[in-house]
């Protein structure tokens, strides 16, 4: 009996240690254009025209969501399972708030990441923008949410799509959009769905202070080359990620992904800022 007891103790006390070495961690987002926060109720000159450019919808999946400590190793955050906004590892960012010309979207807003990490001290962060590969091709009616939003899927054969971002601009009132999202995707007789154009955009920020800065994501930046106020021939309104859609090309390149033989230097769509006063990133409460 006392050998059990003498177990049981042990068991509990490395319990105990192990969720005292973990810390609550809250990563930042905030949408922008160039250095103004993001409205729906604004109108932004956007692209290489400077379009008058409305916004009616604004969200994107993250995912492998890592901290690199002070010794240069990736540390993988532990998302919450919080039962709207995360998933799974997976978390949906959501910067428009239903009112304005997002009037068709939800009220609530989504601009934090959270998770848990070992306790330590952090100087980076990294992510991919998309949905895991073994996620992507789910039903999505029998997923949790956020994987559950209809708005956010093309198929279960193509997968979800990445990044929405809906507009309509000057030359293109009746909609100019951005979905990305695996291309090429195929089914074999197994079931087994595999994509050519995976299209995961991956982030890497090696100076990210997590109690201090935000994450910018930054429309102006994204459109700065891409003349949004023109359609190719008989391609979608915008870009939706087809290999042979030259709307595509200047939105990928800022993306940090490759489209045809162009290759990216580097992206643009998000940079590290200060955090604005009033948020906390480390060590604050779920």
């Amino acid at each position: 009996m006392g050998k059990v007891l003498t177990v049981i103790i042990y068991i509990l006390g490395g319990l105990t240690v192990a969720f005292a070495q973990m810390q609550p961690v809250s990563i930042k987002f905030q949408a922008v254009v160039g250095t103004t926060p993001f409205s729906c109720s604004e109108t932004y000159e956007i692209g290489s025209t400077h379009s008058k450019t409305t916004v009616s919808d604004f969200r994107f999946f993250v995912q492998d969501v890592v901290l690199v400590d002070n010794k240069g190793k990736d540390i993988p955050v532990k998302l919450t399972n919080e039962g709207k906004f995360q998933t799974e590892g997976v978390a949906l960012l959501d910067f428009e708030n239903g009112i304005g010309t997002c009037k068709n979207g939800t009220p609530e807003l989504n601009t934090t990441i959270r998770g848990e990490v070992p306790k330590g001290k952090y100087t980076g962060l990294k992510f991919k923008i998309g949905v895991p590969e073994e996620l992507n091709h789910l039903d999505p009616t029998k997923q949790p949410s956020p994987l559950n939003i209809t708005r956010m899927m093309w198929s279960w054969q193509s997968g979800y799509k990445f990044i929405r971002i809906d507009t309509k601009t000057s030359g293109r009132p009746n909609g100019y959009v951005l979905h990305l999202g695996s291309a090429g995707c195929k089914t074999d007789a197994n079931g087994q769905t595999t994509c050519e154009n995976p299209n995961r955009p991956a982030f890497s920020f090696s100076k990210f202070d997590i109690a201090k800065d935000v994450v910018n994501v930054d429309l102006k930046a994204l459109y700065a080359s891409a003349n949004v106020d023109i359609n190719q021939e008989k391609t979608a309104a915008g870009c939706m990620s087809a290999p042979d859609d030259t709307d595509c090309r200047s939105v990928f390149l800022n993306l940090g992904l490759a489209f045809g033989d162009a290759k990216p230097s580097s992206q643009t769509f998000l940079r590290v800022d200060k955090m604005p006063k009033g948020s906390a990133g480390i060590g604050t409460k779920r």
